[in-house]
């Protein structure tokens, strides 16, 4: 990850994730995904017989903190990767933003970058 910063730098790279039901949820937690039982184990989400990846257990969070705690990038850069570069990569101009006319969604963390409250369109919808 550190030669892809040095490569690509803070506007070029873009955190994503395919993050399903089990994401967060601790390792051996069942859940159903498409009707399909699931299991969460060693980051991952797997069918329930373990035969076949079923989704990432990552968080955007999670990858925020790797790029932080791991990587050395910057908050506000790591930031931009999770919001502004994905955003201006699929031509949303409403999003990845705090301005007039954005849709004002937007997350609160802690200092050790735990999300405290979630907005989406100016709304709380998530309150620790």
């Amino acid at each position: 990850m550190r030669m892809l910063y040095r490569a690509k730098g803070p506007r070029g790279i873009c955190l994503v994730t395919d993050a399903t039901a089990g994401a967060g949820l601790p390792a051996g937690t069942e859940f159903t995904l498409s009707g399909r039982r699931c299991v969460v184990g060693d980051g991952v989400c797997l069918l329930s017989d373990r035969s076949a990846l079923a989704g990432s257990a990552s968080r955007m969070i999670d990858l925020v903190r790797v790029m932080v705690n791991q990587v050395g990038v910057p908050l506000h850069e790591a930031i931009a990767m999770a919001t502004a570069n994905p955003a201006r990569a699929l031509g949303l101009t409403t999003k990845g933003k705090l301005k007039p006319g954005a849709d004002a969604d937007f997350v609160i963390l802690s200092p050790d970058l735990e999300v405290r409250q979630t907005f989406v369109n100016g709304e709380q919808i998530f309150l620790l």
